[in-house]
């Protein structure tokens, strides 16, 4: 265990013969207790662990806080019951997300077999600019953003991730009133382009389902396409193809840690004009894929609630008789 610093609380198995500096805790279980127990143990109890640590800038675990630590009484044979369950649970979890991950890998590769590569045009269509298939691009609300769920939800440049997902996990409310909450409201079909981010991650773009009532934050311009010409979809994936991410990186301007794209130059960039049909048929075929996408993370979700249940179940103070001493 990581005793002090950034990696504080952090655990590991050692899987070879080593020595460690003073900045890590060897934890050697008795007889009494399994080793992968206590090891779930302390990944549950972490959190409280590190809060029990002393420093500020450098909070810091001692060994007496781990020896204190409480373990449940159980014999081995329980003990190994409750790690098969949970490495079941974990392995699950880790399939469902290789899976998912591997599912959403298929639409670059549909995007390029349906479209060609959009560096080359391959199958000749028609060039237009990103402005010419618009109905609109406005930037984001620059409201102040509160973590008490008072508002409605604004997505921040984190809630998008670098290959196009949305990842609304982390999410804070905002508080505005009427008439810019219709101005700055999100529809389903709406594209959200990070403007200003790291050079590497600008341009990181989005696609709003309209899973609920939500507004963009002004890291975003928010891109709402003429469905005449362009199905959202095929925009998107455009936005997250390897060629587009080649461009938006050379497109940035300013420095590595703060680089922007603006409105202007989005609207300009150069993009192949498919016939509307084709681009509806992929989207089609994207929705089928997202569907089982989200399938493989209800089972990841799912897993993990496991995991965390029965880690609760047993690691929780108070649930099961408790002794101290296990481990050394």
């Amino acid at each position: 265990m990581a005793m002090y610093g950034a990696t504080v609380g952090k655990l590991g198995i050692l899987a070879m013969d080593a020595a460690t500096n003073q900045a890590v805790c060897g934890i050697q279980p008795d007889s009494s207790l399994d080793r992968d127990f206590l090891f779930y143990l302390l990944l549950r109890r972490r959190s409280e662990l590190v809060a029990k640590s002393i420093g500020g800038a450098q909070p810091n675990i001692s060994q007496t806080i781990i020896r204190d630590t409480v373990v449940p009484v159980l014999s081995l044979a329980e003990q190994r019951r409750f790690v098969e369950l949970l490495q079941r649970a974990t392995a699950i979890r880790r399939r469902a997300e290789a899976a998912r991950t591997h599912v959403r890998a298929i639409v670059p590769a549909l995007f390029v077999d349906t479209f060609g590569d959009p560096a080359t045009n391959p199958k000749d269509w028609p060039v237009v600019t990103v402005g010419d298939l618009l109905e609109s691009a406005s930037y984001g609300t620059s409201k102040k953003a509160n973590d008490r769920g008072e508002g409605i939800p604004i997505l921040r440049m984190g809630n998008v991730t670098y290959e196009g997902a949305l990842d609304t996990t982390d999410l804070k409310h905002i508080e505005i009133d009427d008439s810019e909450r219709e101005k700055a409201a999100l529809l389903a079909g709406d594209i959200l382009f990070n403007r200003t981010n790291s050079k590497d991650l600008v341009g990181k773009t989005g696609l709003w389902d309209g899973r609920y009532e939500a507004v963009a934050a002004s890291y975003f311009i928010r891109l709402r396409v003429n469905r005449q010409y362009c199905e959202p979809v095929y925009l998107w994936a455009f936005m997250n193809s390897a060629f587009m991410k080649r461009v938006l990186f050379a497109t940035a301007r300013g420095a590595i840690g703060q680089s922007n794209i603006n409105a202007q130059e989005l609207k300009a960039l150069r993009i192949p004009k498919p016939p509307l049909d084709l681009q509806i048929a992929f989207a089609e075929q994207v929705q089928r894929i997202e569907a089982l996408a989200r399938g493989l993370d209800a089972a990841a979700a799912k897993a993990e609630a496991m995991v965390a249940a029965l880690s609760a179940e047993l690691f929780e103070p108070g649930k099961v008789a408790e002794s101290a001493g296990a481990a050394t």
